[in-house]
């Protein structure tokens, strides 16, 4: 079982996609090493698609979004 801290939106966002993928890849217990990934910002926080190799379809999408006091969401 892998349990790794989960990182705030800022801190991944920092990261470059290589480091994404290595702390994506210790955390999502469903991710195999031939997964491709792709992050899609949107207005309210980011979007990580997970691709299996050779699949054009997402077989999983975890949204991050922005923290309350940093969106227009309330507003």
């Amino acid at each position: 079982m892998r349990i790794t801290k989960i990182k705030p939106l800022d801190e991944l966002l920092k990261m470059s996609k290589e480091e994404l993928f290595e702390y994506l890849k210790e955390s999502e217990i469903s991710m195999h090493p031939t997964d491709s990934i792709e992050v899609v910002p949107f207005e309210h926080g980011t979007k990580i698609l997970y691709y299996h190799k050779d699949q054009t379809k997402p077989y999983k999408t975890r949204a991050y979004l922005n923290k309350i006091e940093d969106s227009e969401m309330l507003k």
